[in-house]
């Protein structure tokens, strides 16, 4: 924290409201940071996003595993919650069976207005769900960014889903 100067007083906010505040302007940059590469880069850009996404997937798949060991679908899908749950995502489970879980979110927390870009970043979920479960898939079934009125995230067992 930064002391102010004897006699000087701030207000000070409560945790969970500067938490929220900041995590939402971060997201926000985060998005206009990506719209620039892809407005100055095009293709490229995106291709820059998804390396670094998938990477950045990678190395949390792989810190996770070498603590856990091989997580099973239903694990994977409580990571993956938690991971939504850090970024304050609203949402909630829609499908919970063996062989697929659905997690349905209301609001983009980024907030991504292009699919290509939306696309790009999810690379980390997918290279994150793929690390915890080569067994597994990742991927977005709806899309707000598309023109849907939710996202739904899907993970499943590789043998059911053939796209």
């Amino acid at each position: 924290m930064i002391e102010l100067p004897a006699g000087i007083e701030s207000e000070e906010r409560p945790l969970e409201v500067r938490y929220r505040s900041t995590l939402r302007g971060l997201l926000t940059r985060m998005r206009v940071l990506y719209d620039a590469i892809y407005e100055r880069f095009g293709e490229d850009g995106l291709e820059l996003i998804r390396d670094v996404s998938t990477a950045y997937g990678r190395d949390i798949a792989h810190r996770v595993r070498e603590r856990e060991g091989l997580m099973e679908l239903h694990d994977v899908g409580r990571f993956v919650v938690r991971v939504f749950n850090n970024l304050q995502t609203k949402g909630e489970v829609t499908e919970w069976t063996d062989k697929r879980v659905s997690i349905s979110v209301h609001q983009c927390p980024y907030p991504f207005t292009r699919p290509e870009i939306c696309q790009a970043h999810t690379c980390m979920e997918e290279s994150l769900v793929t690390g915890l479960n080569p067994d597994l898939n990742y991927f977005i079934e709806k899309s707000i960014p598309a023109g849907d009125e939710l996202c739904v995230h899907v993970i499943e067992k590789r043998e059911v889903h053939q796209a």
